[in-house]
């Protein structure tokens, strides 16, 4: 048996397809647990669960706490108008008389239209944590025990194993606790700064941070059976910096900064999207992406001014993203997370933190329409927030359900059943 081999060795050893790599702006890094997680938490072995070959799941993270009510704004309900009297959207994008899509979210509407976006209201979890990093854990890890694996840590367990490090990638400024397993790689790409993690634009303690990434260590690579697999990944991610110069029809989005000339940054969505679909593309392509560390979307001021060029950064992402896809896109789903909502009266020019919210799932297969139950503006909770109608581990199961996991129980740690909104 070859001796295991550090990620800095590796990378030497993988020789010009790392140098490339680095070269195009880009640093993989291949992670796994740094300590044993919660002593209470099985481990699902590898192979365990089945998985479609074929399909791709698009997780994209508006971390900070993206404003659900002025995402999808209630424009019938006049108690929408009497609690948002300066921050309430006027003019939203109609979907069905009752809620429309903020203006900035031109082509979501359109892909709605389509039959292509499912819009899942209420979604939320009790009782609420109204830190980001306490309820960011909770969607991470599905509300299990401290130190349990990530949701889709945990999928990677029962799937995939060690045996493909490249199941999974995830796009940021930092790596995805959402895909830290028990005996499964969490890799990465990011620019080459070397940076990393780097802090959230929203965070305000480093302490919380480094807690919160703590369960990270550079991976050990055993020579044998995956250096030439992570090599060719290299080679193929180089690639896929390279394809990033291609331009996208005018509809899908404005260039990227990296066709302008300067290396990939990981800092918007319309970036990550756009190399999530050329990762797609490849033959390599993962079975998970995840989106993290881009816009901050804890507007507790200026929301005015801010949510639009957030919403328009999601906007044209999501267009980028299938547009590049062209007729891969048959096979892949995107869907959003975000830690919390936002409190349903506004604060004066922003929002502060709130609960239940609103997310998308889109992709050729999604049948489009509402589902959920619309959350009471009336009827709140003692802080003002609204009250989940809906358990945000369903809408995570839906996901799963896309890559081919029925029986949630051994992921989620108990049995949800998804959103009925996938053909």
């Amino acid at each position: 048996m070859s001796d295991p081999l550090s990620r800095r060795d590796f990378l030497r050893r993988a020789g010009g397809g790392a140098a490339a790599l680095v070269a195009s702006g880009y640093v993989l890094r291949t992670w796994e647990r740094a300590a044993p997680a919660a002593a209470d938490v099985a481990t699902p072995a590898a192979g365990t669960l089945p998985s479609i070959p074929g399909r791709t799941l698009v997780v994209l993270e508006l971390s900070g706490g993206n404003d659900g009510l002025n995402t999808l704004v209630p424009h019938a309900d006049p108690a929408y108008h009497q609690l948002r009297p300066t921050l309430g959207v006027t003019n939203p994008i109609d979907l069905d008389g009752q809620v429309g899509l903020h203006p900035s979210l031109t082509r979501l509407a359109a892909r709605y239209h389509a039959g292509q976006v499912a819009v899942v209201e209420g979604l939320g979890y009790t009782p609420p944590d109204l830190s980001h990093f306490g309820s960011l854990e909770v969607w991470w890890t599905a509300q299990r025990p401290d130190g349990s694996p990530g949701w889709l840590g945990s999928y990677l367990d029962a799937t995939v194993g060690y045996e493909d490090p490249l199941a999974a990638i995830g796009l940021g400024g930092q790596p995805a606790p959402a895909l830290l397993g028990q005996q499964s790689f969490a890799t990465t790409i990011d620019d080459a700064s070397g940076l990393q993690p780097r802090p959230p634009r929203w965070t305000g303690s480093t302490d919380t941070l480094v807690s919160s990434w703590s369960g990270f260590a550079p991976a050990k690579i055993d020579t044998r059976p995956l250096v030439g697999q992570v090599e060719r990944a290299v080679s193929l991610t180089a690639k896929a910096r390279d394809r990033l110069d291609q331009a996208l029809s005018p509809s899908a989005a404005p260039t990227p900064r990296s066709q302008a000339g300067g290396a990939y940054t990981a800092s918007t969505v319309v970036d990550s999207l756009t190399l999530a679909a050329q990762l797609i593309k490849s033959p390599l392509a993962p079975r998970v992406v995840y989106v993290n560390g881009v816009g901050d979307f804890d507007v507790h001021e200026g929301e005015a001014q801010r949510q639009p060029a957030l919403l328009s950064d999601v906007d044209q992402g999501i267009e980028a993203l299938f547009t590049g896809l062209g007729s891969a896109a048959d096979g892949v789903v995107l869907m959003t997370t975000s830690e919390f909502g936002r409190r349903v009266a506004e604060n004066g020019s922003g929002t502060d933190h709130g609960t239940a919210n609103v997310h998308f799932l889109v992709g050729p297969h999604v049948k489009g329409g509402r589902y959920g139950e619309p959350p009471s503006l009336t009827q709140l909770d003692a802080n003002g927030n609204l009250v989940p109608s809906i358990d945000f581990r369903s809408h995570l199961a839906t996901g799963l359900g896309w890559l081919g996991v029925t029986d949630t129980h051994p992921v989620l740690g108990a049995s949800f059943s998804p959103v009925p909104a996938l053909t």
